[in-house]
């Protein structure tokens, strides 16, 4: 998925500044697609320039001038364009999978390390599915089919969050035993 769509996606229902869609990757968005305030600045001013946002500056009293972006006709026919095309299957790039063909060099007390850091991160991770779900999606049974759609995106990422989770706890248990 491009950085692109997802700006694209969170500028469809309502225009933004870089800090509102900032703000809706980290409560809304964080299930589906991670971005840096650097990247999405930087893709906002590119979009605006390839004429698929308008950008409207708004001079504030003591601070910079806010930049409030609308998606443009262009932005809507590029989103639809891409809503329309297939994904296809995307591959699993997880650097760690390739610690796990040189088993044996990996020191044990980094291997364990690296998986108890990531368990942590898996774990902050629940926790801000928990907190969306609870604030967004308290009550499925009462929302409407598009409003379904996001709860499924979330319930989909508790899942995989979970099978890492139980087998990072697997790995970890198999390597105790075995250096035991």
């Amino acid at each position: 998925m491009s950085l692109r769509a997802v700006l694209l996606i969170t500028l469809q229902r309502e225009p933004g500044t870089g800090y509102d869609v900032l703000q809706r990757f980290r409560t809304g968005l964080a299930h589906v697609w991670q971005a840096s305030h650097q990247q999405i600045y930087r893709e906002l001013d590119k979009m605006h320039r390839e004429r698929l946002l308008s950008c409207q500056t708004v001079a504030q009293y003591d601070k910079p001038d806010r930049k409030v972006y609308h998606i443009t006709s262009e932005g809507i026919a590029f989103l639809e364009s891409w809503l329309a095309s297939p994904l296809g299957a995307q591959p699993v790039r997880t650097p760690l999978f390739a610690k796990f063909f040189v088993w044996e060099r990996w020191p044990a007390d980094a291997r364990h390390a690296e998986l108890a850091s990531l368990r942590n991160t898996l774990e902050e991770r629940m926790d801000s599915y928990q907190a969306i779900e609870s604030a967004w999606f308290s009550s499925p049974d009462s929302l409407l089919p598009h409003e379904r759609a996001p709860w499924h995106t979330l319930r989909l990422g508790k899942r995989l969050t979970q099978t890492w989770l139980a087998w990072i706890d697997e790995v970890l248990e198999e390597d105790r035993e075995a250096i035991s």
